[in-house]
């Protein structure tokens, strides 16, 4: 009787050995699958890229959508998309994608940035300074978004919490005459004329 076990173990190992390698076989058809589609992808959000770079962002738009089709997971595409979209003009449609991305990657600077840039241009100064707060939470140093923050608190005539932010821009960037303007405009404001 022990015999007979023996043999329905021994066989039932070899179904599952077989059922394991079939199954192992197919995972590793699909990792191929996947990379494959990922690699496209990836060369699809190049073209996009290209097309940003000659200022066709709906053509690059339509590239990046085409790319997540392709490979749904490429946060890289999602996050040009948002830029795209952006500069199309499309704000809204700009800001949805933003807010994804920013969910699927919330250490990623660039979907908090446009969603600063897009508060901005909206008049919402409170949505826009704490977007870029965000990326300076990500990278203190970051030069746009120091200059856009400092930009929107200005506005707000919160001229020391702008000084610094311009100041840090052209530590980072010394001859950034974005920043050296504004900072020389928040000087005056604030009544330090020699400095300003």
């Amino acid at each position: 009787m022990s015999r007979v076990i023996g043999r329905l173990v021994v066989a039932g190992a070899v179904v599952c050995g077989g059922l394991l390698f079939w199954g192992s076989a197919r995972l590793a058809s699909r990792a191929s699958a996947d990379a494959a589609a990922r690699e496209q992808a990836y060369q699809i959000n190049n073209l996009g890229v290209a097309l940003l770079e000659q200022y066709d962002y709906k053509q690059a738009a339509e590239r990046f959508r085409r790319a997540l089709e392709v490979d749904q997971s490429l946060n890289i595409a999602r996050i040009n998309l948002a830029i795209a979209l952006y500069n199309a003009a499309d704000l809204e449609g700009a800001r949805a994608v933003a807010e994804e991305a920013a969910k699927i990657a919330p250490d990623a600077p660039q979907p908090h940035y446009i969603l600063g840039l897009i508060a901005r241009s909206q008049n919402r100064p409170e949505d826009a300074i704490a977007a870029f707060r965000r990326v300076l939470a990500i990278d203190p140093r970051d030069v746009g978004a120091n200059v856009n923050l400092g930009q929107v608190l200005v506005q707000q005539r919160r001229y020391d919490e702008a000084i610094a932010a311009f100041r840090t821009a052209l530590d980072a960037e010394p001859y950034n005459t974005t920043a050296l303007y504004n900072l020389a405009t928040a000087l005056l404001r604030r009544g330090e004329r020699e400095e300003g």
